[in-house]
């Protein structure tokens, strides 16, 4: 329990109790002196409502705080995909190659980045030497079995069926 949350739940305890003596005013002098007394009666209900919505309002708030509002921070920016991508598309595969081993470079435990590279090499570049390269260095880079496995059954599912794609022309832009 942290300690704002412990204070909250202090503040509240002390508040309840006020705010019961409160209610039990009120109560008391709504039934002993009838229509006569409810106006003092019900001042004493608003008073016991207004001493325990704060904290009250405080602990859902802070009970539905995550879901708004994440507590959970990057230390560091996360890896963009979308520039080697787009140079993939753009037809310029040794491009996106290059943008990828950047990645790789800064994110070590990333793996997105040598799937991508072995599709790039089998399937763009049409060049196994350079795939079986590329999946030697990734499963010497990759730390986690898991990952190394998803890594090899790529390759072998590439090696065995390799997509074929249309050659790429890099797109050119017309002048106004």
């Amino acid at each position: 329990m942290n300690a704002e949350l412990k204070s909250l739940l202090f503040s509240l305890l002390w508040r309840i109790l006020v705010a019961g003596v409160l209610l039990l005013g009120g109560t008391a002098i709504l039934l002993a002196v009838g229509p006569a007394g409810a106006l003092f009666g019900f001042g004493l209900f608003l008073a016991a409502a207004i001493l325990l919505a704060h904290p009250f309002a405080q602990l859902i708030a802070s009970a539905f705080d995550g879901f708004l509002w994440s507590k959970s921070y990057y230390d560091r920016p996360q890896p963009m995909y979308g520039i080697p991508r787009s140079r993939r598309v753009k037809g310029l595969p040794e491009e996106a190659i290059a943008e990828y081993e950047k990645i790789v470079a800064a994110f070590p435990d990333e793996t997105r980045p040598w799937h991508e590279m072995l599709a790039i090499a089998i399937e763009d570049l049409k060049d196994p030497d350079r795939a079986q390269a590329i999946f030697a260095r990734g499963i010497a880079c990759l730390e986690k079995p898991d990952d190394r496995d998803r890594l090899a059954k790529t390759y072998a599912e590439l090696r065995a069926d390799p997509v074929v794609r249309p050659a790429r022309l890099p797109l050119t832009l017309r002048p106004k």
